[in-house]
C-alpha cells in the first residue's frame, strides 16, 4: 500500500516518470513524503468572535463585565486517497490555565491539536484512531447546528468530551436505519494526558425509524460510556438517550443524560436535561432556543443550574453567519455557593465565518 501523508500547508504532487525521449529536471529531495501520492487536500477555516455583555448577580449587586472575545478558531485539513482518510484540527486557546495570570507570551492565543486522526472508510463502515471525535456530543451537537451560540450541554458542562485520544469504529445499518458505533479512549479527554491506566469505552446506537418518508429526519439515539476519570481512577459512566430532528429548516431535539461520577468523585451522580429548536423560516433567518437543567449533585436539591438561551441570526453570505443571543442562568443556593459568578444575565453579538 502506498504511504499516505497529511501535509498542512498544501499539497506537492510529485512528478510522472519521463518517457524515454525526455528527462526529468532534477529537483531538491522533500524533507518528508507527506504530498507525494497524489491524494485530494481539503483546508478549512472556522471563526467565531463575539463581543459579550454579562451581568451577574452578587451579594453586592448586579456586576458588568463586557469583553471582545473570540472564542473558536479552528483549522483543518482533510486529506483522502481512495478509502483512506485523514484529518488535522488546530484550534486556538489561551496559554494560561484556569486561575493563571500568566502563561506562553503573556496569556497569549496558542493553537493545540483538536483532531489528529487517519482512517479508512467506505460507504458502510468508519475506522479512525488517533486524536479522535467521540461519538455522543458530536452527534447532538450537529442537531443543535447553532455551537457558534452555545456548545452542547454534555459539552458545557464538562460531562462528556467532545474528542479524545483512542480510537471508533462506525457502521451503518442497512436500508438507512441507522448506525452502530464503538469507541475506545484514553478518557480524560483531548485536552488532558491520561491521569490513569484505565480506559473508557463508549457505544452509542443510532436509529432512524422511517427512512425515506416524511419522518426520515427523526433519529433516535442511544449511548453509554464506561470508564474512569482522575488520578484516582474515580468512576465515570454516563448513559444518554435523545429524540432527534434533523430537518433541512427545522432542528429539534430531546436529550438526557445521567452520569455516575462527577468531578472526579465516584461517590456522586448527577444529570442533564435538555429540550432545543432551532429553525430557518424563512431563507437566511436564523432561529433557536435551548433550555438546559443541569443537576450537578443529585443527592443536593440545591445543586442545579437552569440555562436558558435564545437567539437570532441572519446568514449574510453562505459562508458569514452573525446573531443576536442572550442567556439567562438561575442557579440552586447550593450550586451558588460553590461557585458565586454562575447567577447571570449574558447578551452576545457573535459573528461566525466557516469555509
Amino acid at each position: 500500500m502506498r504511504k499516505v501523508a497529511l501535509v498542512v500547508a498544501a499539497a506537492v504532487f510529485a512528478p510522472s516518470v519521463a518517457s524515454a525521449q525526455t528527462v526529468a529536471p532534477l529537483q531538491a529531495p522533500n524533507a518528508t513524503a507527506a504530498g507525494t501520492t497524489g491524494f485530494a487536500v481539503h483546508p478549512g477555516l472556522e471563526v467565531f468572535a463575539q463581543y459579550a455583555l454579562r451581568l451577574t448577580n452578587t451579594d453586592a449587586g448586579v456586576q458588568t463585565d463586557n469583553v471582545f472575545d473570540v472564542p473558536r478558531v479552528h483549522a483543518s485539513v482533510a486529506a483522502t486517497y481512495e478509502n483512506v482518510r485523514a484529518r488535522v484540527v488546530l484550534e486556538a486557546v489561551r496559554s494560561a490555565s484556569e486561575g493563571s495570570l500568566l502563561g506562553v507570551a503573556g496569556d497569549s492565543l496558542i493553537l493545540r491539536v483538536r483532531e489528529a486522526w487517519g482512517g479508512w472508510s467506505s460507504p458502510r463502515v468508519d475506522v479512525r484512531a488517533g486524536v479522535v471525535p467521540t461519538l455522543t456530543v458530536p452527534e447532538i451537537e450537529s442537531a443543535w447546528g447553532l455551537r457558534a451560540v452555545a456548545a452542547s450541554s454534555q459539552e458545557a458542562t464538562r460531562m462528556m468530551a467532545p474528542a479524545d485520544l483512542g480510537l471508533t469504529a462506525r457502521m451503518a445499518l442497512p436500508r438507512g436505519l441507522g448506525a452502530v458505533a464503538v469507541g475506545v479512549f484514553n478518557g480524560e479527554g483531548y485536552a488532558q494526558r491520561e491521569f490513569n491506566r484505565s480506559k473508557n469505552v463508549e457505544g452509542m446506537v443510532l436509529l432512524r425509524p422511517a427512512p425515506g418518508g416524511a419522518l426520515e429526519p427523526l433519529v433516535f439515539l442511544a449511548s453509554a460510556v464506561f470508564g474512569s476519570s482522575g488520578a484516582g481512577d474515580s468512576q465515570a459512566n454516563r448513559a444518554t438517550g435523545a429524540a432527534l430532528w434533523r430537518g433541512t429548516r427545522i432542528r429539534a431535539g430531546l436529550t438526557f443524560t445521567w452520569a455516575w461520577g462527577v468531578d472526579d468523585r465516584g461517590d456522586r451522580n448527577g444529570w442533564i436535561a435538555e429540550g432545543f429548536v432551532a429553525a430557518e423560516p424563512v431563507q437566511r433567518l436564523l432561529l433557536g432556543a435551548r433550555v438546559l437543567r443541569w443537576q450537578h449533585d443529585a443527592g443536593v436539591d440545591a445543586d442545579h443550574f437552569t440555562n436558558v438561551v435564545v437567539t437570532a441570526g441572519w446568514r449574510v453570505f453562505r459562508p458569514w453567519e452573525v446573531y443576536l443571543a442572550g442567556t439567562r442562568q438561575i442557579v440552586g443556593s447550593a450550586a451558588l455557593q460553590a461557585t458565586p459568578a454562575s447567577d447571570f444575565w449574558d447578551l452576545r453579538a457573535v459573528s461566525r465565518v466557516v469555509f
